[in-house]
């Protein structure tokens, strides 16, 4: 159970639409420090085809593609001694975005990634994984035609595959009409593998096919398999999945996320040498032409402009919050009207509001040292990693209690001085805004605000705990596999 290949449509810094990016940068590195050996399976991205040191290792492969075969060249490079395999195929993958442009999806997505799959799977057959680990439906494809074609069968018979699920939400659901591009007897069209509704959905057929599936926190796994709102049609498939079905909290990469040594920040801070974090809050507010005020807190949201994120109760509860007397910073765009709502908001409130819709790496960094509370009021959260980044940077959470928000972020007791943050049940503006107002009661009292301070920066979700418990359930698969 050493080798192991990570298939995946995203990594960071090189190809990131979201936070699916950042596990397949940190986790197949935790997995080989725990004595692992993985590889990493990508689309060739002209980001990662430039890197230094990238050589072809294959130049004449072919994968299927409906009646057709696309061919493609296998390239490599290296990540921190962790092998990138890429497949380059120019026509797919050599494109401004990932998986679309201007706020509009690429019309043949479905074409790039059932080949992705497709060539991914030629891929491993070179590398010869004891286990294939698919993210997301990006990557479905694998782990169906692992078990679904006939010769692939054979050749991964004893090759454990498995899925993990980042965002419910986004499935891979095509219309019927498409099901021959996957290159597939029509008798796996059933309503018990890729049949959805009378159409093909990708993500259904890898939890169907694949030994095992996993999401990204426990709690997540637990309301997509029980709630109709957030299972999107697949909560009977998630049940059905049983003991094979189980939720794996993400990690934080501390690496880059850790204040201690973050050179994107204006001054290295810790729990013991707290003073950089005011120089940070200090830089923040000169970057962003806010006036310095020792009694207003900094609340701030890096975040897309979904309606995922909640996005919609702060424009809503926005006048109400203002009249904390708080400062509020938003790096989120992505949605015209709220951003048009929210510009509108700088106006109004002009030395206490910022509204920044470019996202900037440097900036998110410096958001989140310079503030001193971090919002997400998420609708429904399969993990998160932003919160876990604001607690080690000593920036109190405030968020609902959905998904990995609520295994990561515990109410802060005055009393007992436990806690991390500051939580809230109902989606719901009433219950967000109470929540802020208990971070800013908390603020103003110097004493109560260092001790959840401090617990937030003693806060530990590291990749070695996430990469253990992957390795872990793989070995408790394999023991029990087919």
């Amino acid at each position: 159970m050493r080798k192991i290949a990570v298939v995946a449509a995203e990594i960071a810094p090189y190809a990131k639409a979201g936070g699916l990016a950042d596990v397949i940068a940190a986790l197949p590195l935790a997995m080989a420090n725990r004595g692992a050996e993985p590889c990493v399976i990508l689309p060739g991205y002209q980001a990662l085809l430039q890197r230094p040191g990238v050589h072809v290792i294959a130049g004449d492969l072919t994968a299927p593609l409906g009646p057709d075969h696309e061919p493609f060249r296998l390239l490599r490079t290296d990540e921190a001694g962790i092998p990138l395999y890429l497949i380059d195929h120019p026509g797919f993958f050599s494109r401004i975005g990932i998986y679309g442009e201007a706020g509009h999806d690429y019309p043949d997505n479905l074409r790039r990634y059932i080949f992705f799959g497709r060539a991914a799977a030629v891929v491993a057959g070179l590398v010869r994984p004891d286990v294939v680990h698919a993210h997301d439906w990006h990557a479905a494809t694998l782990p169906v035609v692992m078990r679904a074609d006939h010769a692939l069968r054979t050749r991964f018979a004893q090759t454990l595959a498995v899925f993990t699920i980042h965002n419910l939400a986004f499935q891979g659901i095509f219309p019927a009409s498409d099901y021959p591009l996957l290159g597939l007897d029509w008798s796996w069209y059933t309503i018990d593998y890729l049949e959805f509704h009378s159409q093909v959905n990708l993500m259904k057929g890898a939890i169907m096919f694949a030994d095992g599936a996993s999401t990204v926190s426990p709690s997540y796994a637990v309301e997509i398999a029980t709630d109709p709102s957030l299972g999107f049609g697949l909560e009977g498939v998630l049940r059905a999945k049983g003991d094979r079905f189980v939720g794996i909290l993400n990690g934080a990469d501390y690496n880059e996320w850790n204040p201690q040594r973050d050179d994107l920040i204006q001054r290295h801070f810790s729990p013991t040498r707290r003073i950089g974090k005011e120089r940070c809050r200090d830089a923040l507010r000169r970057r962003l032409k806010l006036p310095a005020r020792n009694d207003a807190p900094i609340i701030a949201m890096v975040t897309r402009m979904t309606p995922q994120k909640g996005i919609d109760l702060v424009v809503e509860a926005l006048d109400r919050l203002m009249s904390l007397g708080v400062q509020f910073v938003m790096l989120s765009g992505g949605d015209p009207g709220q951003e048009h709502l929210l510009s509108e908001a700088e106006t109004r409130y002009p030395a206490s509001f910022r509204l920044l819709v470019d996202f900037d790496n440097a900036l998110a960094h410096q958001i989140q040292a310079g503030s001193d509370i971090f919002l997400m009021p998420s609708r429904f959260e399969p993990c998160g990693l932003t919160q876990m980044y604001a607690l080690k940077y000593g920036t109190v959470p405030v968020v609902r209690a959905t998904g990995g928000l609520r295994d990561t972020v515990k109410e802060f007791d005055p009393a007992t001085g436990l806690g991390d943050g500051f939580v809230f049940e109902e989606y719901d503006a009433d219950a967000m805004v109470a929540a802020v107002e208990r971070a800013v009661t908390t603020f103003r009292d110097g004493t109560y605000w260092r001790r959840l301070m401090g617990n937030c920066f003693h806060a530990n979700f590291s990749w070695d705990r996430a990469a253990r418990e992957y390795l872990e359930w793989f070995e408790q698969l394999r023991s029990t596999a087919r």
